[in-house]
């Protein structure tokens, strides 16, 4: 084997070399974007803030697109190769379809929990401006977090990844490695979010499989985590979000309730995304995305 196939497999640089430097490109452009922000003199934003995710996750998302944008450059691809939509596609059918999936599957867990005595609601939380105010923050933020993290790990991240060890393996690997970055991350952190993320990350990588577009996850995405977050005023990482909608408390076992990380981590989440998984199989039965030179 001569040093040249070490690198290339015939057709263009192999994609273990291509992951790699995408990575290395991700992080040294995260690390700059990050020392820049320690010097914009910004406000401190406490707890769950709308704000602060603002901030953090739109920079993740220009972070990730710069990234992919070279390395497409020099692969000589379009970013929809990817898996990234067209702007003009972002907000079409399969965004609002994959809102649909992302507002349904919350509403399912939290009926569910609710039935079983973990779900109480005491009120509305705002009035007014503020519960306008808020909405508005929460819905921008979410659709942030939404798109930053889709295309920083479901585009250029997952395309690769399968171009080198298979579509199904890749995805099994992102999902378990995705729910891992959960655990290892976020505070109060057990077994039950590492798994419910695990199987919400199967969800998607599904959907973007047989849809072809990142557009469903994101507004999948999007749609899930707001309706948690601020509709129904679930914690997540021990806190409840500044601005929720409701006055809501979880009382009983954490099993029900997801205790302090939220009703993502309620055993209920793992059975309704399962289901869901199902489901979106038969709604959606094409295989899509990704597509290489190869084939």
């Amino acid at each position: 084997m001569g040093i040249r196939t070490i690198f290339y497999n015939g057709r263009e640089l192999r994609p273990g070399w291509r992951l790699l430097i995408f990575i290395v490109l991700f992080l040294g452009l995260g690390r700059g974007l990050r020392f820049l922000l320690e010097h914009a003199n910004l406000p401190d934003y406490h707890g769950l803030n709308a704000m602060d995710l603002i901030i953090s996750e739109g920079g993740t998302l220009l972070v990730s697109l710069v990234a992919t944008a070279i390395m497409a450059h020099f692969e000589r691809r379009a970013l929809a190769i990817y898996g990234i939509p067209r702007l003009r596609d972002l907000f079409g059918r399969l965004f609002w379809a994959g809102a649909v999936w992302g507002a349904a599957m919350p509403s399912a867990i939290i009926l569910l929990i609710f039935l079983a005595g973990g779900y109480r609601v005491h009120g509305l939380n705002l009035h007014g401006v503020e519960m306008l105010k808020f909405a508005s923050l929460w819905l921008f933020a979410n659709l942030l977090i939404g798109m930053g993290e889709e295309i920083t790990f479901r585009g250029y991240f997952l395309y690769t990844l399968s171009d080198g060890i298979g579509f199904w393996a890749a995805a099994l690997f992102n999902a378990i490695g995705f729910g891992a970055l959960h655990y290892y991350t976020k505070p109060y952190e057990r077994w039950e979010d590492w798994v419910a993320v695990s199987l919400i990350t199967i969800f998607i990588t599904l959907a973007q499989r047989r849809t072809g577009s990142l557009a469903f996850s994101i507004g999948m995405h999007a749609a899930f985590d707001f309706m948690f977050i601020y509709v129904y005023s679930g914690r997540n990482g021990g806190d409840f979000a500044v601005g929720r909608l409701l006055n809501a408390e979880f009382p009983g076992s954490i099993r029900i309730t997801g205790g302090m990380l939220g009703p993502e981590a309620s055993w209920f989440c793992f059975l309704v995304t399962i289901v869901a998984i199902i489901a979106l199989h038969f709604r959606y039965r094409q295989a899509k995305w990704p597509v290489f030179a190869r084939d």
